[in-house]
Formats: C-alpha cells, sequence, structure tokens
C-alpha cells in the first residue's frame, strides 16, 4: 500500500474507531473486532505486535489504539516538512518501533528509578504531568507503571513535546541536587547539577541508539547515528540553475549512503570544483570564486570562509581523491567522512544563496 493510500486508509479507521467508542457499550465487543479485523493486516511491525494485545476497547485502550495510529500516519506522512523537529521525531519513533520496552524505560527516567535522573514522588509525577498540560492524576498505583500507562497514551509528537520541555527542563535538575546537596553532611558527597545534568542526557542518549538498532542489522547503525544536522544536509536537494552541479550533489548523497563512500567523496570534489566556477564557466575561475564569496560571506567574515575555499582545496589536491590518484596520500575512512561533511556544509550553505538569488531573478 502506498503512502498516499495508507494515510487515507487510516484517517478512515481512525474516524470509525471514534465511532465505535462513541456507542460504547457491553455490545461493543462485536463492533470492535469488526473494526480490529478490517485494520490489523494493514499495521506493519510494532503497530501490528501493540494491537493483537489489545483484546477490548475501553477507556484504557481507545487511547493507546489512537496513539497507535497517530504514530503510523505520522511516519508515513508524504507531507510533512523535513526540519529539526520532524527530524527529532523520527528518531524517537524508530526507537519506540524498535524498543517493546520503550515507554517502561522512559517510564523509569521520569519517575527516578533510573538514577541519573530526579526522583519524583507520586505528587511530583502529577505535577510533572499537569505542568504540561495533562490531566493525569497519580492513583496510588506503582510509579513506573502508572507512568508507563500514561507513555502509551500519548503519540510521538507529545512525546517529543514531553522530552523537550518536562524531562529535560534543567529547573528539575537544579531543584533536585539542591535538595540532595542540603541533607548531606559530608561536603565531599555533593553533586555538580551540571555533571548530573550531562550523565542524564548521556544516558538518554544511549537509550534511544540502543532502542534504535535493537532490531536493525548492524550494518546500518552508521546511518541511524547520524545526527540532525547530518541528516538535514541528505535531505536538501541542490535545485541551481546548473543541472550538472545538482546531478554531482545529488549523485555524491546517493554514493556516500550505499558505502560507496570514496565515489560519492570524488563527486563531491566534482561539485566543489564546479561550484568555483559557477559565475563564469570560462578560465576565470578566481573571478567567479570571488563572487561566490562576497554572496555567501554577507553579514559574516568573508576572510573566515575563504580560508574554508582555501583549506577544503589544500586537502583535495594533496590527498587522493580520485581512484588513479596513487601518488598522493591516502585518506582514511574516519578522514574521508571528516572531508566530505566538511565540504558539503560548506557547499549546502552556497546553494542557499544561490537559490535565493536565482529566485529573486526569476
Amino acid at each position: 500500500m502506498r503512502n498516499q493510500e495508507l494515510m487515507t486508509f487510516l484517517k478512515e479507521m481512525s474516524k470509525e474507531l471514534d465511532e465505535v467508542w462513541d456507542v460504547y457499550s457491553f455490545d461493543t465487543v462485536e463492533y470492535f473486532n469488526d473494526w480490529k479485523n478490517k485494520i490489523i493486516f494493514k499495521l506493519e511491525g510494532s503497530y501490528q505486535v501493540k494491537t493483537k494485545r489489545i483484546e477490548s476497547l475501553n477507556y484504557k485502550t481507545y487511547p493507546k489504539l489512537k496513539t497507535i495510529l497517530r504514530d503510523m500516519y505520522f511516519k508515513h506522512n508524504i507531507n510533512k516538512k523535513k526540519n529539526k523537529g520532524n527530524i527529532e521525531k523520527e528518531k524517537l519513533l524508530k526507537a519506540r518501533e524498535g524498543n517493546i520496552d520503550f515507554e517502561l524505560e522512559l517510564a523509569k527516567m521520569i519517575t527516578g528509578d533510573n538514577v541519573y535522573f530526579p526522583y519524583r514522588s507520586s505528587y511530583y509525577l502529577t505535577n510533572f504531568f499537569q505542568s504540561l498540560g495533562y490531566s493525569f492524576t497519580h492513583n496510588g498505583e506503582t510509579r513506573k507503571e502508572w507512568v508507563k500507562e500514561r507513555l502509551e497514551e500519548l503519540n510521538i509528537i507529545e512525546i517529543h513535546s514531553l522530552l523537550s520541555n518536562g524531562l529535560f527542563r534543567k529547573k528539575y535538575y537544579i531543584d533536585h541536587i539542591n535538595q540532595h546537596n542540603m541533607e548531606i553532611e559530608n561536603k565531599e558527597e555533593e553533586i555538580n547539577i551540571d555533571a548530573f545534568f550531562n550523565k542524564a542526557k548521556k544516558e538518554f542518549t544511549g537509550f534511544i541508539k540502543n532502542s534504535i538498532v535493537a532490531n536493525k542489522p548492524f550494518d546500518l547503525s552508521n546511518v541511524l547515528d547520524m545526527n540532525v544536522n547530518i541528516e538535514l544536509l541528505f535531505d536538501s536537494k541542490a535545485n541551481t540553475k546548473d543541472k550538472e552541479l545538482n546531478k554531482l550533489i545529488e549523485e555524491s548523497k546517493e554514493r556516500f549512503l550505499s558505502n560507496d563512500k570514496q565515489v560519492g567523496l570524488e563527486k563531491l570534489w566534482d561539485a566543489f570544483e564546479r561550484l568555483k566556477t559557477y559565475f563564469d564557466s570560462g578560465k576565470k575561475k578566481k573571478q567567479s570564486v570571488e563572487k561566490v564569496l562576497k554572496r555567501i560571506s554577507e553579514n559574516f567574515d568573508e576572510e573566515f570562509i575563504e580560508n574554508e575555499f582555501k583549506n577544503l582545496t589544500k586537502i583535495g589536491n594533496n590527498y587522493r581523491i580520485r581512484h588513479h590518484e596513487t601518488d598522493k596520500a591516502e585518506l582514511s575512512s574516519k578522514h574521508i567522512n571528516y572531508f566530505f561533511f566538511r565540504m558539503m556544509s560548506l557547499i549546502d550553505l552556497c546553494l542557499m544563496y544561490l537559490n535565493e538569488e536565482e529566485n529573486l531573478g526569476d
């Protein structure tokens, strides 16, 4: 099923679920089973597993089913923008899909059962959720199990907000450590707030990475570990009036992502050299480079950008970029990555300004 068809199907099934819930009664079982049979084989992976586990429709399972549908819709939504926020949500969703205990492990961080995070009693758990706009009130259940249940009711967009504005709200860490340092008698046992906060971030980063790769082949880990800025670089499209330049840039990305990094680097180097002649395809490369520099250094340090061009050119001239350049020094795999992304970042900056100029000229 194609993305657009799947999105339409999920919207329809969400509406049907609402209709079944609106007429909730003891006779709902038959209606719910009909709904479940219609959707179950159209779901994928963890979405299908979670739905199969839900045997009846009630006030606890209804919001969980809505979350399953909303998460899968978000995953396949072809209209969502590729921005920083959505890339972060996609990574969180991958972690949720890959780790069957995603909500439980996250619940331990929120309750403080994970010692790298501030401890929260029943009162403070209620306060935590209500300060984020939720009407949840802790009812005395085991804290981590209660939080796990609440997280299963939140879709990935809400989870993203909860993490940004709740779990990593610095005030909670300051209050927690200040209270700890006040209660201890031995000053040597005092904890530094920034050190504690950084340990929490490191713990969470490891949790997300491990969740994502849990059910993935090992050789994909390099791609899955890419940070948000790198993914934004790969997602941005070269769309200048120079079709050959566009082609070289896109081919370099495709080659690099398919692990043909040497050829990817070669294509990007060709694009970098071609970019220098963007304003003059003849012999006046120097004048063309100066013009490019002037465009992209607006409200910035032109000398810094100029040095970046020179440094990257020096690396390309002194090290082996093409297979036949056997007389040049080899680049290690790590340095190929370094050179590729440094050059890609500069090219991407240039493209933003060139596209802007071309659009104004139209």
